[in-house]
């Protein structure tokens, strides 16, 4: 990556979360236009959390995921060019050289509890799922399909395997101070992009609308859900009324017990309460 950027740019690599701060620091100073995260989903989310804490009102570079972790839905959400990093980084270095516009797209980033920042936000089954993916002994498209198969047969069977990843989350909701009709939430999604892993399309109002987020949540049986499948992958309403399909710009989530929660493929500690905004939008590169 060094000799791809040659006098255009600097190559940094953080092992911690204090790493990534310290290049948020030095990148601010340097006012860099365009920043490459070679990682996946969870390495975005914690660079672009430091990122905008460092910024602060300040314009974000343009950003770039690299396709380099065990989930990376963003650039697939968001139209990035498929390759190796070292191939996507050469084209846009390439055009950046000449001076060549670059083919961008926008998404607002979603805030939790004043901090915490990434695309989309999830809690409950998409965890339990995240866990078994994880735990898995290669990730990747393939394996993570298989898991998905065995849960839907799980599912269907009625055997402990769906029991486990699709247990019910209690929890007071409120979007845009409207409360929830539901208090138990066996699927939950909130998110400013439309596609998750494996191409489904749970949030596909993400985009509809400037500055609002998609939430889609309820308490939908396994088998109820699956019967939905085709409709959430091809990112359809699924006109279940089991589940809370609308737009928001807040959200406040109030949980019975503390609960872990899922923000862009990483597993965050435990929370009670998450408010959930929306503070500005971001620019990404296709490649």
């Amino acid at each position: 990556m060094r000799d791809i950027l040659g006098a255009f740019g600097w190559v940094r690599v953080t092992s911690t979360l204090d790493d990534v701060d310290e290049v948020a620091r030095e990148f601010h100073e340097r006012r860099v236009d365009v920043l490459a995260i070679c990682g996946g989903d969870g390495s975005d989310h914690c660079t672009l959390t430091s990122f905008y804490r460092r910024y602060g009102t300040d314009a974000l570079p343009l950003l770039l995921p690299l396709r380099a972790g065990t989930i990376n839905y963003v650039a697939d959400a968001t139209g990035g060019r498929r390759g190796t990093p070292e191939q996507v980084l050469t084209r846009v270095v390439r055009d950046y050289r000449r001076g060549h516009t670059h083919v961008t797209t926008e998404r607002d980033l979603l805030r939790v509890n004043g901090s915490e920042i990434g695309f989309l936000l999830s809690f409950g089954t998409a965890v339990n799922y995240l866990r078994a993916y994880y735990a898995l002994d290669r990730q990747g498209p393939w394996p993570a399909a298989k898991l998905l198969g065995r849960l839907i047969a799980s599912a269907l069977a009625g055997t402990h395997i769906s029991r486990a990843v699709f247990q019910a989350v209690e929890a007071d909701i409120d979007c845009d101070g409207e409360p929830l009709p539901f208090r138990l939430f066996t699927f939950f999604f909130a998110g400013t992009i439309e596609q998750i892993a494996l191409g489904f399309q749970p949030t596909y109002l993400a985009t509809r609308k400037r500055g609002y987020f998609h939430v889609l949540g309820g308490p939908i049986p396994a088998r109820r859900l699956i019967r939905r499948a085709v409709r959430i992958y091809r990112g359809f309403p699924t006109g279940e009324p089991l589940l809370y399909d609308c737009i928001g710009k807040k959200l406040a989530i109030r949980f019975a017990r503390p609960t872990h929660l899922m923000l862009d493929g990483d597993i965050l500690e435990p929370k009670d309460r998450l408010e959930v905004d929306v503070p500005r939008r971001v620019a990404l590169i296709r490649g």
